[in-house]
C-alpha cells in the first residue's frame, strides 16, 4: 500500500496537561502545524484498509463535519476532492484534509493535538500505522486543580473524584499503548521538566521526529496571540514558566490531598512524583468518599450508553447544530 508523504504525529495527554502549549511550540516550526482538537477520527466508523465509493467519501466529509463544525464544508467539489487522493482509503482522506489546513500556514507536516485521544493510540496507530505520538504528562493533582477552575464551574460531574479518575484513565491508556508502540512512535514529556527545561525538551521532541531543532519554537506566543485571541487560553500566550508546577501543594484541600492519592497514587509514583504521607480519612471524609464514587459509576455508566449511541462524542461543544 501506498505510504502518506509525510508521517503524522498526535499530541495526547490528559486535558490541562501542557497540550496547548506543545501545540503552539511544535506549530511554530516552519515546517509544522498542529490545528486545534478534532475529536472525530474514532468516530468514523471506517476500516483504514477499505477500499472507498465516491459516495462513503462524501458521507465522511458530511460525518467529519457534523462532529467538528471548524471542518464542515472544507471541501466544496467531492468529485475533484476524490479523484485526486492518492489512496481511496480514510488515511488519505483524512490526510488530504489535514493539508488543506496546512496550505493556510505554509507547513509540509501535520499533527494533531486533542488530549483524550490517549485512550484512543491503538485505533490511531491502525489508521495511521507510521504516526508517532508526543505523550506529555503532567501531575494529576495540578491538572485536576486546572480543569476544576476552567470547567468545574459549567460542568457540574467535574469534581476532583472525577478529574483524577479519568487523569489515571488517560495516562494509564496512553503508556499501556505506548509501551507496545516503542521508543521510534511514542514518547513521553513531562511538562514539569518542558517548563523548567523547555529548549531541552523542544531538542528532544524535534529528534523524535526526525525534525531539525528551529529558534522560533522558542517563541511561540507570537503564534499563540496571533491564533488565540485576547481571551483564550491566556497561559500559552504568555511566556513559558514554573508557577503552576506542583500548585496543589498550596491549593489542594486536605481531603482532595488524600483523595488524589488513594485514587492516583500507584500512577502518580510510576511517574516519579512526589507522594508525601497523608493522614487517614476520617469517618465523614469516607462519607464524602462515597457519594462521589457514587456519582462517578452514574457519570460513566450514563456516558458509556450514549457513546454507544453515537450521541456523545468528544468535542461535544463543536458540533455542528443543524
Amino acid at each position: 500500500m501506498t505510504a502518506l508523504n509525510e508521517n503524522p504525529f498526535f499530541i495526547v495527554g490528559a486535558p490541562r496537561s501542557g497540550t496547548t502549549l506543545l501545540r503552539f511550540i511544535l506549530s511554530s516550526h516552519p515546517r509544522l502545524y498542529v490545528p486545534e482538537e478534532t475529536g472525530f477520527i474514532p468516530f468514523l466508523g471506517v476500516k483504514p484498509q477499505v477500499q472507498l465509493s465516491q459516495q462513503q467519501v462524501r458521507e465522511i466529509l458530511t460525518r467529519i463535519g457534523e462532529l467538528n463544525r471548524n471542518w464542515y464544508a472544507l471541501v466544496e467539489d467531492t468529485d475533484t476532492f476524490y479523484a485526486t487522493l492518492l489512496e481511496k482509503r480514510l488515511p488519505f482522506v483524512l490526510d488530504a484534509l489535514y493539508r488543506r489546513i496546512l496550505a493556510e500556514y505554509g507547513a509540509e507536516r501535520w499533527g494533531d493535538k486533542t488530549p483524550t485521544y490517549a485512550r484512543y493510540l491503538p485505533q490511531l496507530a491502525q489508521i495511521f500505522p507510521a504516526a508517532q505520538f508526543i505523550h506529555i504528562i503532567r501531575d494529576g493533582r495540578d491538572t485536576t486543580l486546572s480543569a476544576q477552575k476552567k470547567w468545574g464551574a459549567d460542568r457540574w460531574y467535574m469534581d476532583p473524584y472525577y478529574l483524577l479518575k479519568t487523569w489515571v484513565l488517560n495516562v494509564e491508556s496512553g503508556r499501556d499503548t505506548g509501551r507496545d508502540l516503542g521508543p521510534e512512535r511514542y514518547i513521553e514529556i513531562h511538562y514539569r521538566s518542558l517548563v523548567q527545561r523547555p529548549q531541552p525538551e523542544i531538542e528532544k521532541i524535534c529528534a523524535f521526529l526526525n525534525e531539525p531543532f528551529h529558534p522560533a519554537m522558542l517563541e511561540h506566543t507570537r503564534l499563540a496571540r496571533d491564533q488565540i485571541g485576547p481571551r483564550g487560553h491566556v497561559e500559552v500566550r504568555e511566556e513559558i514558566s514554573t508557577r503552576s508546577v506542583q500548585r496543589w501543594k498550596k491549593e489542594m484541600s486536605p481531603f482532595h490531598t488524600k483523595l488524589a492519592d488513594r485514587i492516583a497514587g500507584p500512577t502518580l509514583s510510576a511517574l516519579g512524583y512526589e507522594r508525601p504521607p497523608v493522614a487517614p480519612m476520617t469517618l465523614q471524609e469516607w462519607g464524602r468518599y462515597a457519594l462521589l464514587a457514587a456519582k462517578y459509576r452514574l457519570t460513566s455508566t450514563a456516558k458509556e450508553v450514549l457513546t454507544a449511541l453515537g450521541l456523545l462524542t468528544l468535542n461535544r461543544g463543536k458540533r455542528r447544530r443543524s
